[in-house]
């Protein structure tokens, strides 16, 4: 990680219910109109939050990665954000990378997510660190809100984790098919 500024190394660490006040801020700040209202954020946490990280400089939260986890061996990244501030330092990197880690310790074998199209530099980011195209869907998150589905593999098809269907209709979004479907 490349903290260049002359901040002090961040901390990762588990979540905890009193940081749902900064997540909250966080998530509003960089998701705008999407942004999770602070009421899906708490029953989120009730659920999933012994596996969300966040990222801490400061003794301020200035990132997070929010993992929902499926009894059927899969999970959600349903947030990842880094504070404007402190982009471009390699935060979002490393808060993915312990998301897939936890999700590897607690035996979950994929990981999806959802990202705009338009937006490369997340889009990159995931690509760089494993997920690969999945699927793709015009609205989404409503009209105007498309998104293509990615999935990193963390124990590959074959190894006890059934390969993903590509002629399940639910990865044939907006007319397209995942690469070799």
């Amino acid at each position: 990680m490349d903290i260049s500024s002359g901040l002090t190394e961040p901390v990762f660490r588990s979540a905890v219910v009193d940081d749902l006040p900064a997540i909250a801020e966080l998530e509003s700040s960089e998701f705008m109109s999407l942004a999770y209202p602070y009421f899906a954020l708490r029953q989120l946490f009730d659920v999933h939050g012994s596996h969300w990280v966040v990222a801490e400089l400061g003794g301020s939260i200035c990132g997070y990665a929010l993992l929902a986890v499926s009894p059927g061996g899969t999970a959600w990244l349903v947030g990842l954000a880094v504070a404007a501030s402190h982009q471009g330092r390699g935060l979002g990197r490393s808060l993915l990378e312990r998301a897939v880690d936890r999700c590897r310790a607690d035996g979950i074998g994929a990981v999806f997510i959802t990202v705009r199209p338009s937006n490369v530099p997340a889009a990159n980011l995931y690509k760089e660190s494993g997920f690969t195209w999945a699927g793709y869907e015009d609205q989404y998150f409503g009209a105007g809100e498309p998104r293509e589905l990615l999935v990193h593999w963390i124990e590959p098809p074959g190894n006890g984790w059934p390969p993903l269907d590509r002629m399940d209709p639910r990865w044939r979004k907006g007319g397209h098919a995942p690469p070799g479907g």
